[in-house]
């Protein structure tokens, strides 16, 4: 994200994580325990946990390792923490220097600044009145100045004046305005730098993946490893075989998973067969075929098709079917599995899937694979490593889990 500037500061706030989250946040990592800090807080603990919830998604990490015994801070919730207190002190000392009619302690106050009312009040301070600051947050003028009056009142301080041209900023609310200005900047460099955060690399895994290979093996494995270990991050990069052979042998990934091509440089990779991938013809849910029992290869000539350039699997699979006489045509050709979706969900057309994309679909519940055999040895489907790589305890345990996966998939296939 970066520094922001005046003309995109006051929209860019709303996306950030609020000042109170920072404070829960702080709170449970200082008390190791979500109910002691939900009692300093004086809030319930789902909501208190919903809170950090909130913050995790927010910044794509997990923060914190919870047991029975208490909560611990990740490696990462550590790097979060030390940021997080020093915009939660620049909050505090902010709301300290108004001097208001409050009682209520400064971090207190800070903590209730809302989003909606730090970018109202920033684009009052930058735009000059309240009508040109509704304008350029595309909010209305009594909406703006609902959330501004409730800052004022909820400080004790005021922060408008009238002035000839309109309602704009006192000499207190000005400089609250640019202190807002830059805790939100600071809480955006908070999540650029935990969205860059190098994890140890002995707790992290980074794949390389070969475009339209199978995601539901992926998935299912980061599943397991992040339950058995909390604090991992996965990379999945996906590429062209030439590119991501060119990675594992810089050793910029750590392994890759595709169908298996035998590489040229034999004594530096090791090949790990998984499954023979098997493919299957594919339509809409409501394709009339779905309905048809006993289809025949002839059947399917009188549908145009969706499907990859020459030289992909699928290709090869829908070129075997119709190994004898002319194939349909091929009137849409795409490598991209949602374009492939939505055609057969809108149109009376067909393609060929292979079964562990297949898998990945069904969540979606728009396609279905047609009772009609593919008379093809489809391709092998596997690991390729370096030939002296050892992995670590993260990375062989996800290797594991892609293992374990990939027999469940190749007997699933062979059932179905």
């Amino acid at each position: 994200m970066g520094k922001m500037g005046s003309d995109a500061s006051a929209t860019a706030v709303q996306d950030l994580p609020s000042i109170w989250q920072l404070r829960v946040f702080e709170a449970v990592a200082r008390h190791e325990n979500v109910t002691q800090a939900s009692q300093e807080l004086l809030r319930s603990q789902p909501t208190t946990t919903s809170s950090i919830a909130a913050f995790e998604a927010t910044l794509g990490v997990r923060l914190f390792e919870r047991s029975t015994t208490g909560t611990w801070l990740t490696p990462v919730g550590v790097a979060a923490l030390v940021r997080a207190r020093r915009i939660l002190q620049v909050a505090e000392e902010a709301v300290q220097a108004l001097g208001g009619t409050r009682t209520v302690s400064p971090l207190t106050l800070a903590s209730s600044i809302t989003r909606t009312q730090m970018r109202c009040l920033i684009a009052i301070e930058e735009s000059g009145s309240f009508r040109a600051a509704a304008r350029r947050l595309d909010i209305t003028e009594a909406s703006l100045q609902r959330a501004a009056r409730t800052l004022e009142q909820n400080l004790g301080v005021q922060l408008y004046r009238h002035t000839p041209s309109g309602v704009t900023t006192t000499e207190t609310g000005r400089p609250l305005a640019q202190q807002l200005k830059l805790i939100s900047n600071q809480i955006s460099t908070l999540v650029e730098a935990i969205g860059a955060y190098e994890f140890p690399k002995e707790r992290s895994v980074t794949l390389g993946v070969l475009l339209l290979d199978p995601t539901i093996l992926i998935v299912n494995a980061i599943r397991a490893l992040s339950k058995q270990f909390p604090d991992t991050r996965v990379t999945v990069l996906s590429g062209t075989y030439e590119a991501l052979l060119n990675k594992l042998s810089r050793g910029e990934i750590d392994f890759m998973i595709g169908l298996l091509k035998q590489p040229g440089h034999a004594f530096d990779f090791v090949e790990e067969p998984l499954y023979r991938e098997r493919y299957f013809v594919v339509a809409g849910r409501d394709h009339p075929l779905t309905r048809e029992s006993g289809l025949s290869v002839e059947s399917l000539r009188r549908y145009q098709w969706v499907l990859p350039p020459k030289g992909s699997p699928r290709r090869e699979a829908y070129e075997n079917l119709f190994s004898e006489g002319t194939p349909p045509p091929a009137s849409i050709e795409t490598y991209s599995l949602s374009t492939i979706r939505i055609t057969l969900t809108d149109m009376e057309m067909l393609t060929v899937l292979s079964w562990t994309e297949i898998l990945s679909e069904r969540r979606f519940g728009l396609l279905a694979p047609l009772r009609v055999d593919v008379p093809w040895n489809g391709p092998i489907f596997g690991i390729t490593m370096r030939r002296e790589w050892t992995p670590n305890e993260i990375q062989a345990d996800f290797l594991l889990n892609l293992r374990k996966n990939a027999a469940a998939i190749a007997g699933d296939s062979m059932e179905s």
